[in-house]
């Protein structure tokens, strides 16, 4: 019989496996569903803070300075963006040069306040070491100095150096396939997301307004055959006769133009007109048809109008929420 240790390291295996199966596979799928999603506004967002460091970049004017040495006007020769990510503003530094060759070179912000490099300190006694700068035809020499102990270091600066192409990532293909989606899944996890949050949105809509549904479940949905039997019944009860409709108008609704005669001829036109719509208004409260706010036209006893038919769900809550 297997102890309680044994069980419990079982179930913490199964846990594990889960884990690694089907919720980490399932979270990174959300993450790299998103990621894409937000993938053409991202860039977006790149290429314009780009393009603004860019401007700032080539419209920063240089800050007028002056060599320590010999106080001729330096030349600015270099400028570069420095970042101020994430909670300080992009500033240009512009690097100088003496027209006469002194050393140190100079570096300004655009605002004109002075670069300062870190201090280097000894690597001995921690003492900030002095620097001194020698230069030949195509190289910068730098030597460091203790003041303190018997401590030096060089370093040289190559300006015909050129810089190293970047390495390549030989794992570069099998990763983007592992952490990113390609167009045809990325689309199909749109498609997908926009579907459920769609539900969700009904979903909740339905449970805000569940009255509202209740009566859209009442509403008899009257096909046209059908409105025209029981408008046929109940005009006829109240002295209009020969309903007649004309072919509908097939849209985003149905639109049916009707006819009708006022068998009362002692019935004015005022009366006829407004009784008819009173007694239409009551006999569609509850269905899916609407006389249209034109209203009735009368002319000699002869009566006309247009309705509307509704079908789609939304129209129909939105007559269900007009009659509440």
């Amino acid at each position: 019989m297997p102890s309680l240790k044994d069980k419990n390291s079982g179930k913490a295996k199964i846990k594990r496996e889960f884990s690694i199966k089907v919720v980490i596979p399932t979270i990174l799928h959300f993450v790299k569903g998103e990621r894409y999603r937000k993938k053409a506004e991202t860039i977006r967002d790149w290429m314009r803070r780009d393009q603004t460091k860019d401007d700032l970049l080539t419209s920063a004017i240089p800050p007028k300075a002056e060599c320590l040495i010999c106080r001729s006007d330096l030349i600015p020769n270099f400028r570069n963006l420095h970042d101020g990510w994430p909670d300080k503003e992009d500033r240009i530094l512009f690097m100088y040069d003496c027209p006469n060759g002194c050393l140190p070179r100079r570096a300004f912000f655009d605002n004109g306040e002075e670069w300062k490099p870190k201090p280097v300190l000894c690597p001995k006694c921690k003492t900030e070491m002095n620097r001194s700068h020698k230069k030949e035809t195509n190289k910068i020499t730098t030597t460091y100095a203790c003041p303190e102990c018997d401590y030096k270091e060089k370093d040289s600066l190559d300006l015909n150096r050129k810089s190293k192409l970047e390495k390549v990532d030989p794992n570069f293909e099998s990763d983007r396939k592992k952490y990113c989606l390609s167009d045809e899944e990325g689309g199909k996890y749109v498609s997908w997301i926009t579907n459920f949050r769609e539900l969700m949105k009904r979903i909740k809509d339905r449970e805000e307004n569940k009255e509202a549904y209740k009566t859209v479940a009442k509403i008899k949905k009257l096909k046209i055959n059908d409105l025209e039997k029981l408008l046929a019944s109940q005009l006829k009860k109240n002295g209009y006769i020969k309903l007649k409709f004309n072919d509908p108008e097939i849209a985003k609704d149905v639109i049916v133009s009707f006819s009708v005669r006022d068998e009362k001829t002692e019935r004015e036109e005022y009366d006829s007109r407004n009784q008819l719509r009173r007694l239409i208004k009551k006999t569609l409260e509850n269905t899916n048809w609407r006389l249209m706010s034109e209203g009735i036209n009368y002319r000699l006893g002869i009566l006309t109008g247009r309705l509307r038919g509704y079908e789609r769900e939304e129209d129909l809550l939105k007559l269900s929420k007009i009659s509440t």
